[in-house]
């Protein structure tokens, strides 16, 4: 069965959710307004202190548009997964 969260990021401000304790194989990000780009990382236990940047290196991206990103989940669980935006966009969360 999926997990599965919505949320409304808050502009320049990270967003941190943390997946169960549990072992997932995908995790997909959604942009579903496609109002502004949305970086964000998926992150293991131990790098979990990262924290992704507006445009930053090493950061994943959506555009600014309606779409999806799906990345292989990281191991060992709990992943957790870190969104930042200039605007305020809204995003679902994936995981199976």
């Amino acid at each position: 069965m999926a997990w599965v969260r919505h949320g409304t990021l808050v502009a320049n401000t990270v967003t941190t959710v943390v997946l169960p304790e549990r072992s997932f194989s995908l995790v997909e990000i959604v942009n579903r307004d496609g109002d502004d780009e949305i970086f964000f990382l998926v992150l293991s236990p131990r790098d979990a202190s990262t924290d992704p940047t507006v445009a930053g290196n090493d950061c994943e991206v959506l555009p600014a548009s309606m779409n999806a990103m799906e990345v292989n989940a990281p191991d060992p669980a709990p992943a957790t997964v870190k969104l930042i935006s200039a605007g305020t966009p809204k995003y679902s969360i994936r995981a199976e």
